[in-house]
């Protein structure tokens, strides 16, 4: 695995542990570019190992999403975390582990839901990348 820190800076503790999350969530088989402390964007396969090309397709996904409805679909993850997946491969990992309500019904609070998918929106909004995840295919 690779990870292109592309701003520069060390990565937070929150940021390495979203890193984490993604790698399990895929079985460490998908290339994704960390856009905010919580979410990623999942990018092609084909371009495992070009920098600028998973650069660049990170970057068309986030404007992608700012162009089309926010529509979303959530998910109760086996390790207790809340998922929500939007349009263009745009996905957030909860900030803690989901309620034992939540995960007793396999369904993510439509309030927890909406926090989530903001922190999408905002981060393809700000239309940074963080890093950029290779895992070398």
């Amino acid at each position: 695995m690779k990870i292109y820190n592309t701003a520069q800076r060390a990565l937070s503790e929150t940021e390495e542990k979203t890193i984490a999350h993604f790698r399990y969530y895929n079985d460490n088989k998908k290339c994704f570019a960390l856009i905010g402390s919580y979410v990623v964007v999942i990018l092609s396969d084909e371009y495992s190992n070009s920098l600028e090309q998973l650069e660049q397709e990170a970057l068309e996904r986030m404007a992608g999403l700012l162009n089309t409805p926010p529509d979303f679909r959530t998910f109760v993850m086996d390790d207790q975390y809340g998922l929500v997946s939007m349009h263009y491969g745009i996905q957030v990992v909860s900030e803690e582990q989901l309620s034992d309500e939540d995960i007793a019904s396999d369904q993510v609070n439509i309030g927890t839901a909406l926090v989530m998918r903001s922190f999408c929106l905002e981060a393809c909004e700000t239309g940074k990348i963080i890093a950029i995840i290779d895992e070398e295919l």
